[in-house]
């Protein structure tokens, strides 16, 4: 029998090192996961199971977890950007209230004279 486990542990991710400058980082809402795959074996398994099946099951599995463990880092990878990117949007718009109200405040002040 080939069982596929998954370990979830958010203490085994590295630290944040894509996004330094970040000022306040947003939680992460998705757990890390970090995939093993294990193989265990019965003797009442029937004897007519070729060794290449198992082998090929196994390397399936193992393929299939990698592909797993790919696509969550992927994933991750997407939510810090996208965090950062709108964390990058509200501060711009920040920014760009203060010219308007500067420049409104010069123009009245201009009209006034």
């Amino acid at each position: 029998m080939i069982a596929l486990k998954v370990i979830l542990n958010p203490s085994l991710h590295p630290p944040n090192r894509c996004f330094p400058h970040r000022r306040n980082p947003r939680p992460n809402k998705r757990n890390h996961c970090f995939v093993t795959v294990s193989c265990n074996t019965k003797d009442s398994e029937p004897s007519s199971s070729s060794p290449e099946g198992d082998e090929r099951k196994r390397e399936l599995l193992a393929k299939m977890a990698m592909i797993e463990a790919q696509k969550v880092r992927l994933t991750n990878f997407l939510d810090e950007r996208s965090a950062y990117l709108t964390q990058f949007a509200e501060e711009a718009n920040v920014e760009f209230d203060a010219i308007a109200e500067e420049t409104l405040k010069g123009l009245d002040e201009a009209s006034a004279r």
